[in-house]
C-alpha cells in the first residue's frame, strides 16, 4: 500500500517518520523544506502539492492546524480531491469541527474517496514512540482497511462512530483536558500564596481524589518545562493549538444547545493568552496569567 502525508508539524512529523519506518512507501508534503528534507532521509519520496501526494498514494493522512487548513487541503484546487482516484481512502487527523468533516467527507464520497476523521492523543514521548491514541469516524470497512498504517503511530484505536464522531470525541476529550490544565494552575496558585509548596501539593494530590494525569502534567510543564520553544523550533504543544481545540468545543456546544459553564470559563484563559501574543509559546505559558492576578510566584524564577 502506498501511504501519503500532509502536514509535518510537531504532531505530524512524529507520526509520518513512524509510518516511514515501516515497510509501506511513503510521499509527503509540507509547506515548509526542512521536515520535509528529514522525512527523505528516512526514505520518503516529496511531493509538491497536497494532489500529487494523493496521486501517488492509496491512503492520504493530513494532520493540519486549523479548519481552513483541513478544507484546503482537502477541497483546494491542489488538495487531495483532486489528485485521488476512486477508491481511495482519506484520513484528516487533525482536531476540527465536525461539521467541516463532513463537508469534506460528502465532497469524497461523491468522488468515490472514503474518508476517515481521526484525530489523535498523546504527548511528545507517544508520537516519537508509536503509542498514540486515535479516535476515528466513519465506516468500519474503511477503518479495517487503514488500520494497518495506522498501527506503525498509533496502539489505541478506538472506532467511536459514523463520519464527525472522531472529531466529535477528540473535542469533549480536548475539553476536559483544558478545564483540567486551568483548574490544576488556580489550585497551585491558591495553596502557593496560602503557604504550602508546589512539591508538598503534587506529592499529596497525586496520591489523593484531587489527582488526574492531566493534574500531574501540568505540575510537571509548569515547574519543569519552558514554554518558550527552542530557537528555530516550533511549539510541541502550543497555546494556538489548545486555545483552538477548546475554542472549538465551546462552538459545538453552542450548536447543539448545551451549557458550558466550566468550559467557557476556561476558554477564557486560553482566549486571554491569544489575546497576549503568545499564541506561539506552549500552552503552559497561560500560568503567567494566574500569577500576575493573584500576585504570587508558583514557579521558582523566570526563565
Amino acid at each position: 500500500m502506498n501511504v501519503g502525508f500532509i502536514g509535518l508539524g510537531g504532531i505530524g512529523k512524529p507520526m509520518a517518520i513512524n509510518i516511514a519506518k515501516s515497510d509501506f512507501e511513503l510521499t509527503v508534503h509540507d509547506l515548509r523544506e526542512a521536515p520535509v528534507r528529514e522525512l527523505q532521509e528516512y526514505g520518503a519520496h516529496a511531493a509538491t502539492s497536497a494532489s500529487a501526494v494523493a496521486a501517488a498514494s492509496d491512503i492520504v493522512f493530513a494532520s493540519l492546524p486549523s479548519n481552513a487548513a483541513s478544507l484546503e487541503v482537502a477541497l483546494g484546487p491542489e488538495g487531495v480531491l483532486a489528485g485521488a482516484t476512486k477508491g481511495d481512502i482519506y484520513v484528516d487527523l487533525s482536531t476540527i469541527s465536525p461539521q467541516v468533516v463532513r463537508d469534506i467527507a460528502g465532497q469524497a464520497t461523491a468522488a468515490g474517496v472514503d474518508m476517515l476523521d481521526a484525530p489523535v492523543s498523546g504527548g511528545i514521548a507517544q508520537r516519537r514512540e508509536g503509542r498514540l491514541s486515535i479516535m476515528i469516524g466513519g465506516d468500519a470497512g474503511t477503518v479495517a482497511r487503514a488500520r494497518p498504517v495506522i498501527e506503525t503511530f498509533a496502539d489505541k484505536v478506538f472506532h467511536v462512530g459514523e463520519t464527525g464522531a472522531g472529531a466529535t470525541m477528540k473535542l469533549v476529550n480536548n475539553l476536559l483536558n483544558g478545564i483540567g490544565t486551568v483548574a490544576t494552575m488556580e489550585a497551585l496558585v491558591l495553596g502557593v500564596k496560602a503557604g504550602l509548596s508546589v512539591e508538598s501539593m503534587n506529592e499529596v494530590i497525586s496520591a489523593s481524589s484531587g489527582g488526574s494525569p492531566t493534574f500531574r502534567a501540568t505540575v510537571d510543564m509548569v515547574m519543569n518545562r519552558d514554554p518558550e520553544p527552542p530557537a528555530g523550533k516550533t511549539a510541541n504543544m502550543g497555546l494556538h493549538t489548545i486555545g483552538k481545540d477548546v475554542r472549538l468545543a465551546a462552538e459545538l456546544a453552542h450548536d447543539v444547545g448545551v451549557p458550558l459553564h466550566l468550559g467557557s470559563s476556561a476558554v477564557q484563559f486560553y482566549m486571554a493568552g491569544l489575546g497576549r501574543g503568545l499564541a506561539d509559546k506552549e500552552n503552559w505559558i497561560i500560568m503567567d496569567l494566574f500569577e500576575e492576578m493573584s500576585g504570587v510566584r508558583v514557579r521558582p524564577s523566570k526563565r
